[in-house]
């Protein structure tokens, strides 16, 4: 049996083949084709299809099994989304979570709700623009469907909307987990889709590319994913259900799960829904890891140094050479990191273990550094696409009707330096 996770990244789209033991067989990714409006990013959903598509049958041929895949699950960031026409055709170019054209809109949108916190992402403000500066596209729109759940959707022929990716949108009431009315009517939402939790099946493929390729078939399964950190969280919580995770890629997020009665959320904290849609609250801090590298140095050099055995230097270095700025800039991060650990503790966070993953995981000395500021161990994950393969461990529980396990490709200890340990003690 082989199932797909897919991951709608904001830089690149990933497709992951799995086997029934939960081990990756095959993984790819490509540019996700962004599109410049004269405003900022979009994305052409159309093309996207296309791309995907084309990996997802490249991988089932690579993988050589001649059954088709038994079921496909998707994730992504989960603020953009496709205005769809009633045959589930994109009906123009998708604004990027990141594009910030509507920044008066969300303003607006804040002064008047706060249930949940609304950011320059939300796809609140972007709704709100849409009206005053893409109305016909908006207005005709049958359905919006998040672009993580898109593909799912046009294969099934059945829209929906995946709940972790509801509570992205600004609109949705984390606690009492149902969309506030008030506030859909505020941003003039467009028409939404059914809810499904996390797990749950929105339908079969239906004729399409996949099914005459043999990729699929009628009874391959659709199954709904969500947000990116929850669904990679996910994984990494088959292995320890009180994990606190700290993601290392484009952004650094720190994820965590509370049960708290009354949790004391910081500010500084995102919220969302728990990874598989149980009680309570998921916590994220977020950090823009690359982005903030970017504006001070070159990412060569950056990775030179986190290529070392050890960072050079000593703590909170005080030289003006770049290899003390990298420090310090590194240090700065990390310290955050465990700003938002003890937001956590606040929270009512368990304090389980700490795992990592991500891009920048892979660097030694980059965790060496981030165990000392935290003043604990971290487990490091080694797994290249772990949001697409949480996403197809979700379609493997889907398929076979019991948990899907975990199996890392590996997976190491990394302990806090004693002298670094107590020297960030005082930071």
């Amino acid at each position: 049996m082989i199932v797909c996770g897919l991951d709608i990244g904001s830089t690149n789209l990933k497709v992951v083949l799995a086997g029934e033991d939960g081990r990756t067989l095959w993984v790819k990714s490509v540019p996700t084709p962004h599109v410049n409006d004269g405003l900022g990013t979009t994305t052409d959903a159309t093309a996207l299809m296309v791309l995907l598509e084309d990996l997802v049958i490249e991988g089932w041929r690579a993988v050589g099994v001649a059954k088709p895949l038994a079921a496909i699950s998707s994730s992504g960031v989960g603020e953009d989304g496709v205005c769809a026409n009633a045959d589930l055709s994109s009906r123009g170019l998708v604004i990027a979570w990141h594009d910030k054209r509507a920044l008066a809109e969300v303003a607006r949108f804040r002064e008047r709700f706060n249930f949940t916190r609304v950011d320059f992402h939300s796809t609140a403000g972007k709704w709100m623009w849409m009206r005053q500066h893409r109305r016909e596209e908006i207005s005709g729109a049958r359905h919006w469907i998040a672009l993580a759940d898109y593909p799912l959707a046009l294969w099934c022929g059945a829209p929906f909307m995946s709940e972790t990716l509801a509570a992205r949108t600004g609109c949705y009431d984390l606690v009492n987990r149902r969309w506030s009315e008030d506030a859909l009517a505020f941003a003039e939402a467009p028409p939404l889709s059914r809810l499904l939790k996390t797990g749950e099946i929105a339908g079969t493929a239906g004729p399409g590319r996949l099914r005459e390729a043999g990729v699929v078939s009628s009874t391959t399964l659709m199954v709904a994913g969500g947000h990116d950190h929850p669904i990679a969280s996910s994984a990494i919580l088959r292995l320890n259900d009180l994990a606190r995770i700290d993601s290392l890629g484009t952004a650094n997020a720190i994820y965590g799960e509370t049960r708290a009665e009354h949790p004391r959320i910081d500010a500084s904290l995102e919220t969302t829904i728990p990874a598989m849609c149980g009680p309570g609250l998921a916590v994220v801090g977020v950090t823009e890891f690359t982005l903030t590298l970017e504006k001070h140095f070159s990412l060569e050099a950056v990775r030179a140094q986190l290529a070392l055995p050890r960072l050079p230097g000593s703590p909170d270095p005080q030289g003006d050479d770049e290899t003390s700025a990298i420090r310090r800039v590194l240090e700065q991060m990390a310290l955050r990191g465990r700003d938002f650990l003890r937001c956590f503790d606040r929270a009512g966070v368990p304090r389980g273990a700490i795992y990592a993953t991500g891009g920048w995981a892979r660097s030694t000395a980059l965790m060496e550094l981030r165990a000392s500021a935290f003043r604990e161990p971290i487990t490091v994950v080694d797994e290249p696409e772990l949001v697409g393969l949480g996403a197809a461990l979700l379609a493997l529980e889907a398929a076979t009707g019991r948990p899907a396990r975990f199996t890392p490709q590996g997976m190491h200890v990394v302990d806090p330096l004693g002298r670094w340990s107590e020297a960030y003690a005082g930071l």
